[in-house]
């Protein structure tokens, strides 16, 4: 009887691999980059893409050239390597529904309830809310914020000493994150202790902003996974960071705040005005802004520092 079952059991997985080769393969066609589905039914490429999205995308780029396409969690997803090539990608926008892709990908990787209006829970147009508050007008006023922040970080910082035995070292990569996004955040959420300007509230303060950081980094590093489809409850410590910083941004904890920028303070209005989010919905908002104000911006500074330090002229 034993061996009779596992003979069944057998056949019916024979017959599963059967059809998964047969249907749920795709085959290139003429004319499609190559295609990789990767071993694992429907989720594909998914684990190796999960663990390692760099090494993964050069390894295939070495492998299949600039275009590709592979399987991640049930779709095929097109990877376009060569930075060349990406201007003939956005000329076709006729052809791409980015506003959908956006919509789609910040709900995903977020968690928070859709901003497409057609889905009910907003009828705020972002894109008007950020031409209000980071365009014209507006602009002079975020510049001289960020500017004061920047040179607060930079020039009166209780790490930096008249004394070079205290002087803190550190790499630039890290440097560079640790002045940006100090600036960044206190520029949009303010200041969460106000401006009292003694040497333990100021510690205070900083500490807070490196705890925010931290949070944001271990998020980030998996944030082409999340785009990719894969749920953020597989990687724990990202999950659990993303909370830590949308638990900070609650509207109870917001409004304590001083010196919050017109952008985030126009966001509060909207979400109780124009929305049915919930308060945690609404704080995931805020770390979705938080992420589009350092996710290019702590990169393209460190880049650049590093490419002046290299020129000799």
């Amino acid at each position: 009887v034993m061996i009779s079952i596992a003979l069944i059991w057998g056949v019916v997985v024979a017959l599963c691999s059967i059809l998964w080769l047969a249907l749920g393969i795709r085959r290139r066609q003429l004319g499609e980059p190559p295609v990789e589905n990767g071993f694992i039914p429907y989720l594909g490429c998914a684990l190796q893409f999960g663990a390692n999205p760099l090494q993964f995308l050069r390894s295939r780029q070495k492998k299949h050239g600039h275009i590709f396409t592979c399987k991640i969690a049930g779709k095929y997803i097109h990877f376009l390597c060569d930075p060349f090539s990406y201007h003939s990608v956005i000329r076709q926008g006729r052809h791409l529904d980015w506003m959908k892709f956006h919509f789609a990908t910040s709900a995903k990787a977020f968690g928070h309830d859709s901003f497409d209006p057609r889905h009910g829970h907003t009828t705020e147009n972002l894109h008007h809310t950020f031409l209000k508050t980071l365009q014209g007008g507006a602009l002079p006023s975020l510049i001289e914020t960020m500017m004061g922040h920047l040179q607060d970080v930079l020039l009166k910082s209780d790490t930096l000493s008249h004394s070079k035995d205290q002087w803190q070292v550190d790499g630039i990569f890290a440097f560079c994150y640790k002045v940006m996004f100090e600036s960044g955040y206190l520029t949009l959420f303010g200041k969460e202790l106000g401006e009292d300007k003694s040497q333990a509230r100021q510690s205070a303060q900083k500490a807070l902003v490196l705890n925010a950081l931290e949070n944001f980094k271990e998020f980030d590093k998996i944030f082409p996974a999340l785009v990719a489809g894969l749920p953020i409850h597989v990687f724990k410590s990202a999950y659990s960071a993303r909370e830590n910083l949308a638990k900070t941004m609650y509207a109870e904890n917001l409004s304590k705040r001083q010196n919050m920028s017109d952008l985030i303070s126009m966001r509060m209005i909207l979400n109780d005005s124009l929305s049915t989010f919930n308060d945690v919905s609404k704080a995931r908002t805020h770390v979705a802004l938080l992420w589009a104000s350092q996710a290019n911006t702590l990169p393209a500074t460190f880049w650049t520092s590093f490419a002046n330090i290299l020129c000799s002229n």
